[in-house]
């Protein structure tokens, strides 16, 4: 599989304009009866630029007026539009009414006009107006990362489930058209219906392969399997550019990861819950301070999976168990009401941690982060360094990194002893108020 750029993965969300009763009002605010719904007949989803076409919904003013999908819907009436404002653009002309809309397709700005109509009654179950396809009702399931698409399960009997797709093969091409979001898949398959061939192209392990079935309906199952999703008992979290995780009570979840993570070239994928450490329950965090190498056991819908990631992933693993829950208020060092801050993120090691292997040191606080723009980093500390005193004060667990920092005053210099790839050395940092 091709790298996948960090960002938050995201579970796919259909909307459609066909939305509850709207209230018209006469000029002078009194309130009148309730007015149908005006209706396009487009499902869509939010983009930068606006309204992103996935499906035109047969019979309606939107298919009448050869909208595609793909197409962007940038505004109405020239006013710009994003999902947000479908009620204040939209519904504020009556049914029967013309709408000029402002339009991207294929990167090509035109104008279209439609005759809005009254929103059909039981629109999703309504055979004159059937309602386009997409990804999740054909039974095939996905995440984004950045611009790539993620298979993350599929109904389970269905014919896609059978189609040979592996957890994380990379979707490149639906039906022939390159796609690489999901609103894009989902426009891909928008115009097929129940029995036609579906061709999807995928990318495994940098070799393009090709999975066809026939197209099923899968809305029409009573009782279809929900979707994977990340579990919902995560009690804090932890996110960066380049890795979000979330802690519960006996497990840490991968949210997102970014290819250039240790953890993603030691094989860990978003969604992977990580359960035991070296064969330890994954909260009991003395074992993993003390290893070179971990060895993660991680669950996933395809089974239970073992790695090896590098002991530095230690700090992240227990970050959301190592620290007092109260302290998760003041997410850093430092950052509240008259407090001076460092500016860094923080683990109290252990005193006899491997990171004090060879050397006279007992205690220190492992630096997990370092927040731009504040002290620690104009004072050049690094990710990894461990801090074992603050102005020739020691380090320790009944006084720690914060307690030491807290009675410095704004604008004060001090010094901290760092070790640094096992070398001890000192830094100046210039203490300051957060802001």
């Amino acid at each position: 599989m091709k790298a996948v750029p960090s960002i938050l993965i995201r579970l796919l969300v259909l909307t459609a304009l066909m939305l509850s009763s709207a209230v018209a009002f006469a000029q002078d605010e009194a309130e009148t009866e309730l007015s149908a719904v005006p209706f396009m007949g487009i499902r869509y989803t939010g983009v930068e630029d606006g309204l992103f076409i996935t499906g035109v919904i047969p019979n309606t003013p939107a298919a009448t007026a050869d909208l595609q999908p793909n197409d962007i819907v940038t505004a109405v009436n020239g006013e710009a539009i994003q999902v947000e404002t479908v009620r204040q653009l939209v519904w504020i002309y009556d049914v029967g009414a013309s709408i000029d809309l402002s339009l991207l397709r294929d990167g090509q700005a035109m104008e279209q006009s439609l005759t809005l109509m009254a929103r059909p009654d039981d629109v999703f179950n309504n055979p004159d107006y059937p309602m386009p396809l997409d990804l999740a009702s054909i039974g095939l399931f996905v995440g984004q990362c950045g611009d790539h698409l993620l298979v993350i399960g599929a109904v389970h009997g269905s014919q896609v489930a059978q189609a040979g797709f592996h957890l994380y093969d990379e979707i490149v091409e639906i039906d022939g058209d390159r796609v690489s979001s999901i609103p894009q898949a989902d426009a891909a398959v928008a115009d097929l219906a129940v029995g036609d061939e579906l061709s999807i192209v995928i990318l495994r392990d940098d070799r393009e392969m090709v999975f066809k079935t026939n197209v099923e309906d899968q809305r029409r199952r009573r009782n279809p399997r929900r979707r994977p999703h990340p579990r919902a008992d995560i009690k804090t979290n932890y996110s960066t550019d380049m890795i979000s995780v979330g802690y519960g009570d006996d497990f840490v979840q991968v949210l997102m990861i970014s290819p250039a993570h240790e953890l993603y070239a030691a094989g860990l994928r978003a969604y992977d819950v990580v359960t035991e450490a070296n064969g330890e329950p994954i909260t009991k965090a003395n074992s993993l301070f003390d290893s070179e190498s971990i060895e993660l056991t991680v669950a996933r819908t395809d089974g239970s999976l073992h790695f090896d990631v590098p002991g530095s992933a230690a700090a992240l693993l227990m970050l959301g168990y190592a620290r007092p829950a109260e302290q998760d208020q003041t997410q850093w060092l430092g950052l509240h009401e008259k407090q001076v801050t460092l500016g860094v993120r923080y683990l109290q090691l252990e005193p006899d941690s491997e990171y004090f292997a060879n050397t006279e040191i007992a205690n220190g606080a492992y630096i997990v982060e370092v927040i731009e723009g504040l002290p620690a980093e104009a004072a050049g500390i690094l990710e990894g360094d461990i801090i074992v005193a603050v102005a020739g004060e020691a380090v320790t667990q009944e006084l720690d990194l914060r307690n030491r920092i807290y009675f410095h005053e704004p604008g004060e210099v001090i010094r901290l002893d760092l070790l640094r790839g096992g070398e001890l050395m000192q830094v100046e940092v210039t203490l300051r108020v957060a802001k």
